[in-house]
């Protein structure tokens, strides 16, 4: 308990402290284009201090946000922003969802339906039907997955085959890993899967070893856990999120999509190490 209301206050800081020094509005008053994030979620439910998860209402709440400011962009918007092919509005935010678990497909699913907020799920394939018994939600099955994919609104993604470390692979296995994958993703969707999200993304699961093995492996664009924005003309292989987390206001979730947590990429940078023991999904 301890841990989560540390992690708490420093991320409030470091929010409170962006928007009280006036950066984020000097930022977007001195940058000449425009930039968007990528918001990062895995579950949605009623899970007491759990980061991972946030509550139905509290993300209701977020997506109105972004649907009633016109903020709201879908993955192909944002491969073609980077591309340079699209112009997109300064402060644009893509919903990811990260693993596959039950609550993608409700109540995540109808809420962002009744918004009109497009996302991406990313599913991590060996876990495709899965109860595992120290986990708080059971795991989307390929029925399921299909039904989330059908509502034309939520792009399917890989979160890799054993959600395992790329970084800590040899290039072949990463490769492979990531490979395996997508094929199985196109198999039982019947249409090409091109986007990748990093299973944990801190800086010791990815590098230019992990990127090249992904375009090999058949992606397009991916996505690390490295806060930060998204720019025309970087590489769609390695692009930032930002990390949406349960327990906190609305008034967080606004300042944090527009930039208050961009900082905490320094957090990232350097304490990546002190990371908890891997033993749940991120």
């Amino acid at each position: 308990m301890a841990r989560w209301w540390v992690k708490k206050a420093a991320r409030q800081a470091a929010v409170l402290g962006s928007w009280a020094s006036g950066s984020m509005v000097a930022r977007r008053a001195v940058r000449r284009r425009p930039r968007v994030r990528a918001l990062t979620y895995h579950r949605v439910g009623y899970e007491p201090r759990e980061a991972f998860c946030v509550t139905p209402e509290a993300f209701d709440a977020q997506m109105r946000f972004l649907a009633e400011r016109g903020l709201a962009v879908s993955l192909a918007q944002v491969q073609a922003f980077v591309a340079g092919r699209e112009t997109l509005p300064d402060g644009a935010c893509l919903v990811t969802l990260d693993d596959g678990c039950i609550s993608t497909l409700d109540p995540a699913l109808p809420i962002l339906e009744r918004h009109g907020v497009p996302a991406v799920a990313f599913i991590t394939t060996s876990l495709v039907g899965a109860n595992i018994e120290e986990l708080p939600e059971r795991f989307l099955t390929w029925d399921e997955i299909r039904a989330v994919a059908a509502s034309g609104l939520v792009a399917i993604g890989s979160h890799a085959f054993t959600h395992r470390s790329l970084g800590m692979m040899d290039p072949e296995e990463a490769r492979d890993e990531a490979r395996r994958s997508r094929e199985t993703l196109e198999e039982h969707l019947g249409h090409a899967v091109a986007s990748f999200a990093y299973p944990f993304g801190t800086r010791g699961d990815f590098s230019p070893v992990t990127e090249r093995g992904l375009a090999d492996a058949g992606y397009a664009i991916a996505f690390n856990s490295m806060h930060g924005t998204i720019k025309p003309g970087m590489d769609p292989i390695s692009l930032p999120r930002v990390k949406v987390e349960g327990g906190e206001g609305q008034w967080m979730f606004e300042l944090l999509s527009q930039g208050a947590m961009d900082a905490w990429r320094v957090v990232d940078h350097n304490l990546f190490h002190l990371q908890r023991v891997r033993t749940e999904l991120e």
